[in-house]
């Protein structure tokens, strides 16, 4: 049976994992559907970066915050710079980056906070979301893991910080792999290949080959990462939809040439 599941509230559908509800923090993923923006947008675009219409964009993000009973003022998010710095978010940066990409705290790509309200939120267009979450110590987590951010390791360096910084036991730890593009679709190139097998000797079935040439599972490797920083692996779901694939539910910058909205993966403590 999946850990995860579609649910649908205010109109919005959104990949959650139940079980986290009920441990108490709140994760959606959301859908690209329910939104109020215009092709090649449409409709429920979370990315103020991407050439949307701000105002529009704003009142998505105030939807997508409907699911959590908040405001964006309780919303903050990261620059996203496709690194691995990740930092803890404290209740007197509430609402960075929510109104403004210029008010995003600056040089993460991950988020870690243990304020209740407090919404991490990060958005996507084939990068793999993954969200952490520690029922004991009560503690959230984001971090936004393209190819760059998972060949540095940015799930490790987000166990490691949540250790070190809040006190979490590595086998509390509960991690999401979102929906993001998958083994299917993301093909790469030669130079690359070479990197990530030199990065990952010791991973397995990561890289796939066939008559058009290699592509890579980001998801895979993650889930390796997780499982060498000590994550249990009963502890690690991983959700295979592909936002390349699914051009009616998800935005994807290599489908779409690089023209398209964002989805988003926020995750909070309840009050």
């Amino acid at each position: 049976m999946n850990r995860w599941t579609w649910q649908q509230l205010h109109d919005l559908e959104y990949v959650t994992v139940p079980s986290w509800q009920e441990q108490g923090a709140q994760m959606v993923f959301t859908a690209r559907s329910g939104g109020g923006s215009r092709p090649p947008y449409h409709s429920l675009n979370l990315g103020l970066h991407v050439g949307d219409v701000d105002e529009v964009v704003l009142e998505n993000r105030r939807r997508m915050m409907k699911i959590f009973e908040a405001g964006l003022e309780d919303m903050v998010s990261c620059q996203q710079v496709h690194g691995n710095a990740v930092g803890v978010v404290k209740a007197e940066q509430r609402g960075q980056g929510a109104m403004s990409d210029q008010t995003s705290i600056t040089g993460l790509d991950g988020m870690i906070t243990d304020q209740p309200g407090l919404i991490l939120a990060t958005f996507y267009a084939d990068c793999i979301p993954l969200l952490f979450f520690d029922p004991a110590r009560q503690v959230v987590a984001t971090a936004h893991s393209g190819w760059k951010g998972t060949y540095l390791r940015i799930a490790e360096k987000t166990v490691a910080a949540m250790v070190k910084k809040m006190g979490s036991c590595l086998e509390n730890i509960q991690v999401f792999v979102g929906p993001g593009i998958g083994a299917c679709c993301y093909r790469i190139q030669s130079e690359l290949l070479y990197k990530v097998i030199d990065g990952f000797s010791d991973f397995s079935d990561i890289i796939y080959e066939d008559e058009v040439g290699y592509t890579w599972d980001l998801k895979a490797t993650n889930e390796q990462i997780l499982m060498g920083a000590g994550i249990p692996a009963d502890n690690i779901i991983t959700c295979p939809l592909c936002t390349a694939c699914d051009a009616g539910r998800f935005f994807s910058y290599r489908r779409d040439g690089g023209v398209t909205g964002r989805m988003g993966a926020a995750i909070a403590l309840r009050k």
